[in-house]
């Protein structure tokens, strides 16, 4: 049975994943560049610096992680789907992934959108039962 339906969300759900992965690695990158230090230091006093700092460590963090969460696992769903494995256990790890993209980071509900839409349709479609039976 396809299953484009599923495996193009699960899809478009694992590249937001991959989108939120680069963002996190933005914000990691520019807290140690020494451009922006500057430019933050100049306008800035030093108790505002320092927390934006620490903000942009934490929001660097909480865009990686479910990221890198959803890619993964996102990725295991889809071969699940395309291959001869069971949908049921891919729909299951897609709603899996998608709330724990939303525990770890309220940003993980991005692709999580995708991914328990994906779960929820893999779960309740019906394989074609005139297929089964060899009817015409």
């Amino acid at each position: 049975m396809k299953r484009t339906g599923e495996i193009v969300l699960s899809m478009i759900g694992a590249v937001s994943s991959l989108v939120m992965i680069v963002v996190g690695i933005v914000f990691l990158y520019r807290k140690d560049d020494a451009n922006y230090l500057n430019d933050l230091h100049a306008n800035w006093s030093d108790s505002q610096a320092a927390a934006a700092l620490d903000q942009m460590n934490q929001a660097g963090t909480l865009w990686v992680l479910p990221g890198m969460i959803g890619v993964v696992l996102g990725v295991m769903a889809m071969i699940l789907l395309k291959g001869k494995g069971s949908q049921k256990i891919a729909g299951w790890l897609l709603i899996i992934v998608s709330v724990a993209a939303c525990m770890i980071s309220v940003f993980g509900f991005i692709p999580a959108m995708f991914f328990v839409i994906a779960g929820i349709m893999a779960l309740v479609r019906k394989p074609n039962v005139r297929n089964r039976q060899g009817m015409r």
